[in-house]
């Protein structure tokens, strides 16, 4: 290995991707030894000795606004002659650098690729509910005999085989894909002048088979701004054959979506390797789907495609910088068919991937496929559908009235921009229980099923023992099958940081103890878990969940006041656009609330209340049904009557731009409290109770004060920050 030659003066920042860690490390570290101090787990059986070649990363460079730097592969060092020769026999991808054999000399934005990593991205998609789906793809198998050619018969053999697909079938005024014409002939000899033809939408013909195949595929995607998930189906009986979902590989430009945008306008050549990102990330899935299906990706003949509008424009290899300033025009909001070989998806070479319609410049296919997997529009019930991620989408409204909205929630709640945040990985805390009376806590990690009783190390119960699972409000989640096969290769697992659902359930848990104020802020007490930690703009209170002693790094795992504040940013603009829709239709309270996406099926409902991510409802009318724009994407692929419905949908449904609405700006301020500054939340009213009466009087006291004080303050904060916003749109 290299000596570090550097002097230690100065620090630089390097940013791991997809885990989201980054921090200041001593020019001259190996990366490999600043991924284990930053918490970033990448696999080297040799231990840094340059010769297994596991700890393979990549540099992403450009100009990168969200974390002020300028990352290249410049800054560091050159690779060495054990390292350019180990390149070479493995055929390393250009740019990929064993992490164990460079050393950081600036700053940098790394790529650690999923092979890379020790513990493999759990993404956390939910398998949702079972939905009835009528299968009549767009895709159809047509079998044919041709009769032998004839001297006297001067057609040729495209019009033979039109001729008896009319004759045949009834199809009628066919066109042939001209990239397979030259397949026809050689299908002819090799089945014997038998054939099955795949035909699109009953006008095209995409692909030649010789003789009789009764077996065709097609794969729907969501491509969602964090991740990507896949289903592979069989088009004919509709049964799906196969998953595979990975972290979006765009995410080292960006995690949310204006990052990515700022990314495509800053750097020129950024749509492109957006664009070249995520197009072989599909293929990857698609690929690794194929394996688990055993058949080649060749034999798919469609995809489904979709995502929101960002993802829709950079799929399709078109710059989004429209979207990232009013008016936010889209290129074009009708659906899209294209050919896959066009985008360099590599199916079948007529293949088609399909884009179902966008509804507006912040809404796009993958609300649509919400919109045709729960159908609203069916229900009398006044229905708000939430789609949580880095990006929110809301529906509300029944049979008569149905309007959209998004909100930029950010990736918070998926836990990043929190300082112990992580995604949804084995090791992260999912889910947290706090006593209100002695502020002991009980959390638990993804890879383990039993809860763990958390403690300050002093060997008796309550020193990070696991405890059998313990009665809480909600059915208990279970963990992803490849979180369970983690936590048997590893049964020392311990807890590495906190995922999204975990932040929501400590905040939750935190108001429910009485640690937390309505304004967010932690109470003036004296208790072990409360201590002072750095934050933005100087020391800031933390709440201790996990002792060092617990943890796989050794530091304490907390939730910090800036954690808090970032929870409050994301709830707020969630809940303020609801609300606006909610005054669009008149309405007090909506009938039912249905969480959708891989995020909204694992937060506790109860929990999202308590915090005001939800208006309020009837707890049992509140339900999780999965990723159901991966549904949605699935019926569309599977029912060419979907294809229909998906295209009125997004026409008949009114989209409410929430950015220049006039009334936003005193919603998403009244929503930053918890659960909400005015409005009443009843159906919490006796957990709430509950809750305060076995709280100390010092807690109380503490409470009752900060409320008091603070009163007058925020309401001149709130009259000050509306002044700003009406003259900012003024401006």
């Amino acid at each position: 290995m290299q000596k570090n030659i550097f002097p230690p003066t100065e620090t630089v920042r390097v940013v791991f991707q997809p885990a989201g860690r980054q921090g200041d490390v001593i020019p001259g570290t190996t990366l490999l030894e600043a991924a284990r101090r930053l918490g970033v787990e990448i696999e080297s059986i040799c231990g840094g000795h340059q010769t297994c070649g596991k700890c393979k990363v990549l540099v992403e460079e450009g100009e990168f606004a969200k974390f002020a730097l300028r990352s290249t592969a410049e800054n560091l060092t050159p690779p060495g002659e054990r390292e350019i020769e180990y390149a070479t026999k493995r055929n390393f991808a250009d740019g990929a650098r064993l992490s164990c054999a460079c050393q950081v000399t600036g700053d940098l934005v790394i790529r650690v690729p999923e092979e890379s990593q020790t513990r493999k991205q759990v993404v956390r998609k939910a398998a949702g509910v079972e939905r009835v789906i009528a299968v009549d793809a767009p895709m159809r198998l047509y079998y044919v005999e041709l009769p032998p050619g004839e001297l006297k018969d001067h057609r040729g053999d495209w019009q033979r085989l039109t001729a008896e697909l009319a004759a045949v079938h009834g199809l009628e005024n066919l066109t042939i894909d001209p990239a397979i014409l030259s397949t026809l002939q050689p299908a002819l000899a090799a089945g014997k002048r038998t054939m099955t033809v795949t035909v699109f939408e009953g006008r095209e013909v995409v692909r030649i088979q010789p003789a009789f195949h009764e077996d065709i595929y097609g794969m729907a995607f969501d491509v969602g701004t964090t991740t990507v998930a896949g289903h592979l189906c069989h088009l004919r009986t509709g049964e799906i054959l196969a998953t595979a979902s990975r972290m979006n590989p765009q995410v080292p430009y960006g995690e949310d979506l204006m990052s990515r945008v700022s990314y495509a306008m800053v750097n020129p050549d950024g749509t492109e390797r957006m664009h070249r990102a995520i197009i072989d990330g599909l293929n990857e899935l698609i690929a690794e789907a194929c394996r688990e299906a055993e058949i080649s990706p060749t034999e798919l003949v469609e995809l489904v495609v979709v995502g929101n509008t960002t993802m829709h424009h950079l799929l399709l290899g078109i710059n989004p910088q429209e979207l990232g300033g009013a008016p936010f025009s889209l290129v074009t909001h009708d659906a899209v068919d294209v050919k896959a070989r066009d985008l360099g998806i590599a199916i079948a070479r007529g293949g088609n991937v399909h884009f179902p319609p966008c509804e507006a410049g912040h809404v796009g296919a993958d609300n649509v496929g919400v919109l045709v997997a729960e159908a609203p529009y069916a229900q009398d019930d006044q229905m708000l559908v939430l789609d949580i991620g880095t990006n929110g989408e809301i529906l509300l409204g029944n049979r008569e009235r149905m309007f959209s909205a998004s909100s930029p929630t950010g990736p918070a709640f998926e836990g990043a921009q929190i300082l112990h945040g992580m995604r949804a990985a084995a090791g992260a805390i999912e889910r947290i229980r706090i006593d209100p009376a002695t502020l002991d806590v009980r959390y638990r990690i993804i890879g383990k099923e039993e809860w763990i009783e958390s403690g300050p190390g002093d060997g008796g119960l309550g020193a990070g023992q696991s405890l059998s699972p313990i009665p809480n409000s909600h059915s208990p989640i279970p963990n992803s099958r490849r979180a369970k096969r983690e936590a048997l290769l590893n049964p020392e697992l311990k807890a590495s940081g906190i995922c999204g659902s975990g932040i929501i359930e400590a905040i939750a848990e935190l108001l429910i103890a009485g640690v937390l104020a309505a304004n967010g802020r932690f109470v003036g007490i004296e208790h072990p878990r409360l201590r002072t930690g750095l934050g933005e703009g100087g020391a800031k209170a933390e709440f201790i969940l996990a002792w060092p002693h617990e943890t796989s790094s050794g530091q304490a795992i907390t939730v910090h006041s800036d954690d808090i504040r970032a929870i409050q940013l994301g709830k707020a603009a969630l809940y303020a656009g609801a609300k606006l829709l909610m005054k669009r239709l008149g309405l007090e309270q909506v009938d039912r609330i249905v969480l959708a996406g891989g995020f909204g099926s694992y937060i506790d409902p109860k929990h999202a209340m308590l915090i005001g991510l939800i208006p309020d409802c009837d707890l049992a009318r509140v339900t999780a049904v999965g990723n159901a724009a991966g549904d949605g994407a699935r019926m569309i692929l599977l029912d060419k009557a979907k294809r229909s419905e998906a295209r009125w949908a997004a026409r008949w449904v009114r989209y409410v731009e929430t950015a220049v609405e006039p009334s936003f700006q005193d919603e998403f301020v009244a929503a930053i409290s918890f659960p909400h500054a005015t409005d009443s939340f009843p159906h919490l009213q006796g957990e709430l109770e509950a809750s305060r009466n076995r709280w100390s009087a010092e807690r109380i006291q503490a409470i009752d004060g900060m409320e008091n004080g603070t009163e007058q303050r925020s309401s001149r904060t709130d009259r000050l920050a509306r002044r700003r916003d009406r003259e900012q749109r003024r401006g």
